[in-house]
């Protein structure tokens, strides 16, 4: 098969067993989970891993499935979509899906063509299918997340003209480096888990943040309800895990950065989290990672993760320097409508 133009795939729309056609929640939805698993086993994480098994349990369900579909409405939103068949097997698919109600931002997601039709020009036709959808309902802007390893969806996102809005990469290290001390810092201190409203305010600075165009960072996220707070109690006494906050502070006590640090001492991944204010990079990017590594020194030698923007390079950098590898990168992407 040679590559579809845009008329021709337009054109396939009148047979429902060949090329595009909406997404049937009653027939599609263990097709699409056998498809998603086909197309991206090697990039789901453990987040994934277990959507998708939701997924493939409600397609076990497709009598209750079909009934919510037609009785809810953010049911439905979350189904909405299309699929490429070939010779009556779904073989492609997009999901479409309003990111709020009243909303002028649409999500792209779930663009997966089977490995035996790659090369077809089936993703792009879907992604034009899917943009021109969300153009016909009024929206504004579309927006998606790519892994930054996967450069042929990277290309056509960019040859559709998505705009790039940065990230969030996932660095390994096979764990910490020793001999690590903690960094002079006089306005380094430690915060507690109520601090939760100013670690959202952090975490918001930035304009245009990338992961407000995907989806809008709650305030709840960084509220640690109680029984929380009970649980990091148990475990630290329990000696299973610790948890370190540290913030630094400016003078009206506004977080500046801040890093948490979940040291695991049974088994298990150190994890490090950071967060900058975009004017604080340059000052304290490098003593963050550097207070980050050094309260792990007492810790076990587990392998060891961290979470950062790709907009923080000086930290990205100092965890290379310190025998970290990139492991992953999730970009965000926009297109205005």
């Amino acid at each position: 098969m040679v590559a579809l133009t845009r008329s021709a795939a337009a054109s396939r729309l009148r047979d429902p067993q060949q090329g595009i056609r909406p997404f049937d929640v009653g027939r599609d939805l263990r097709a699409v989970s056998r498809l998603i698993t086909e197309a991206f086993a090697e990039e789901l994480d453990e987040q994934g891993e277990a959507a998708l098994r939701e997924l493939r349990i409600l397609g076990y369900m497709s009598g209750l499935v079909r009934i919510l579909y037609r009785s809810t409405g953010e049911f439905r939103n979350v189904f909405n979509g299309f699929v490429w068949v070939e010779n009556k097997r779904v073989v492609g698919n997009v999901t479409v899906q309003r990111a709020a109600s009243g909303s002028g931002r649409w999500q792209i997601a779930n663009v997966a063509v089977s490995p035996a039709w790659r090369g077809r020009g089936i993703s792009r036709a879907l992604m034009e299918h899917a943009l021109d959808y969300i153009r016909e309902m009024g929206g504004s802007w579309a927006v998606l997340q790519v892994r930054g390893e996967n450069e042929i969806a990277r290309g056509l996102y960019e040859r559709l003209r998505f705009e790039n809005m940065g990230g969030t990469s996932e660095l390994s290290a096979p764990g910490a480096p020793r001999r690590v001390a903690f960094p002079v810092l006089s306005n380094l201190q430690a915060f507690s888990a109520a601090d939760g409203n100013l670690l959202y305010d952090l975490a918001t600075s930035r304009p245009s943040a990338e992961f407000q165009w995907w989806r809008a960072v709650r305030r709840d996220e960084f509220q640690v309800p109680l029984e929380k707070r009970i649980g990091e109690l148990v475990n630290r006494l329990a000696g299973r895990q610790r948890i370190y906050r540290y913030a630094i502070r400016d003078y009206t006590s506004r977080f500046e950065g801040a890093i948490q640090v979940t040291a695991r001492c049974w088994k298990g991944e150190h994890h490090i989290r950071l967060w900058l204010r975009p004017d604080a990079q340059e000052q304290y990017a490098q003593p963050l990672v550097l207070s980050a590594l050094a309260l792990l020194q007492e810790s076990p030698r587990w392998p060891l993760r961290a979470t950062v923007s790709t907009q923080d390079e000086i930290a990205v950098q100092t965890l290379l320097d310190h025998g970290f590898f990139v492991r992953s990168t999730l970009y965000t992407m926009r297109l205005r409508m």
